[in-house]
């Protein structure tokens, strides 16, 4: 077996002690205890030295054409209608060279921080056209060196109210759109806004992702419905959900019956907490809601979960850099996950249970999974949730494609 790299006393999450990998062909072809006779392989080797080497991480609910838009508009109110409203003005002015610009900023630096794989929404309505679009699809290729990027074509606006939305989001598709979706609370009718997207996901056989049950009103759930639709379309397994802040304020019980029904129809949600942390429960004057989905209780009860950055540096969320083990550490701490335990279950929702969310399957730390991975500078999960270390070395199909290395001086009185 010829390996493309040979990873060595590496700590594995999920292992006691160190270990040693080989990685063939875009693979990891073989995983050994690090006192094991090494391959004689003449590959190349990478001398782990007792760092955490981890899946790659997957931000499987981002905005690329969004982002960065902060310094031409900074939030006044910092309210979701102010978002709606300033954004839909400056998407008038968006171009593909400047979505390209950056969207390639957010791209490269994703790299960097180990992200390996991402689904990127896409605004397609009245106003943008189809610029964010025909931005990004260039870059789906010139990024795959270091980065899986799926586009979910996406619309933000609605689409009852706008009837030119539906063929555009069908001319997207055709153009090479991975996935379908929209932001169903919206349109004025959520629930045949949900019936043309899935009508356009059986139409182009694609997956569908849904902004869900993210505004705190007394607007009833609309996730029976989506769950409702998933089963009579034959869409188990094809359907994922971000936001859904709105099941942070369900009663327990009422929580677990939707679970079952989520487990059920294996449909995904992903938390998206620098987002949801900012805009949610802004009208509660005391005892202010954290307006997080709970996805701990979800994953309890075996409901596929994971986390997401969402938006960096614009109305919608005004923080941020991209860096999805920032966010991850920013759940746990949130969602109070202080053990051992959920450290582990934490990291699996930015890198193998995300990779789920998104369909991408064989994602993980074993043999013949892909060897899309990321070596931290800490040993323990613990420490990599709890810190977001700087310095990572991150591999995609086997080979080495971004290093960060933190050099740091001190400079003592005298000296």
């Amino acid at each position: 077996m010829t390996a493309d790299l040979q990873i060595t006393n590496a700590h594995l999450p999920d292992r006691d002690g160190l270990w040693n990998l080989v990685l063939s062909q875009g693979t990891i072809a073989a995983i050994a205890p690090a006192a094991s006779k090494p391959s004689p392989d003449p590959s190349p080797t990478l001398d782990a030295s007792g760092d955490l080497l981890i899946p790659g991480l997957v931000d499987g609910h981002i905005h690329l054409d969004k982002a960065l838009l902060l310094d031409r508009h900074p939030a006044r109110l910092g309210t979701f209608a102010e978002a709606m409203a300033e954004t839909l003005r400056l998407k008038q002015g968006f171009t593909v060279d400047d979505i390209q610009a950056r969207a390639r900023r957010v791209l490269e630096r994703a790299i960097g921080f180990g992200i390996t794989a991402m689904r990127s929404h896409v605004e397609v309505d009245p106003t943008a056209g189809l610029r964010s679009l025909e931005a990004l699809l260039p870059l789906r290729e010139e990024y795959r060196w270091g980065l899986t990027l799926q586009l979910a074509v996406f619309a933000q606006e609605g689409i009852t109210q706008q009837p030119d939305t539906l063929s555009l989001l069908r001319q997207a598709m055709a153009l090479g759109g991975d996935v379908i979706g929209s932001a169903p609370y919206v349109d004025a009718d959520p629930k045949a806004n949900v019936r043309h997207i899935f009508d356009i996901a059986q139409e182009y056989d694609c997956d569908v992702d849904f902004h869900l049950d993210f505004l705190d009103d007394d607007e009833p759930l609309l996730l029976p419905f989506v769950i409702a639709e998933t089963q009579r379309r034959g869409w188990q397994g094809r359907v994922c959900l971000g936001h859904m802040t709105k099941l942070a304020g369900l009663p327990p019980a009422e929580l677990v019956d939707l679970a079952a029904a989520l487990r059920d129809t294996q449909i995904s949600i992903l938390a998206l907490p620098a987002s949801d942390i900012y805009m949610m429960a802004r009208q509660d004057t005391h005892n202010q809601r954290r307006g997080v989905a709970p996805v701990h209780r979800l994953a309890e009860q075996g409901v596929n979960v994971g986390v997401a950055t969402n938006n960096i540096l614009n109305l919608f969320t005004p923080f941020g850099d991209g860096d999805l083990l920032k966010i991850c550490t920013l759940l746990a701490q949130v969602l109070q996950l202080g053990t051992t335990i959920s450290h582990q279950r934490c990291l699996a929702m930015a890198t193998t249970q995300a990779a789920c969310a998104i369909g991408i399957v064989d994602y993980g730390l074993e043999v013949g999974d892909r060897a899309d991975l990321v070596l931290l500078n800490a040993s323990s999960v613990s420490e990599a949730v709890g810190a977001a270390p700087v310095q990572r070395t991150v591999i995609k199909a086997g080979r080495v494609v971004a290093q960060t290395r933190l050099d740091q001086q001190m400079f003592a009185p005298g000296e």
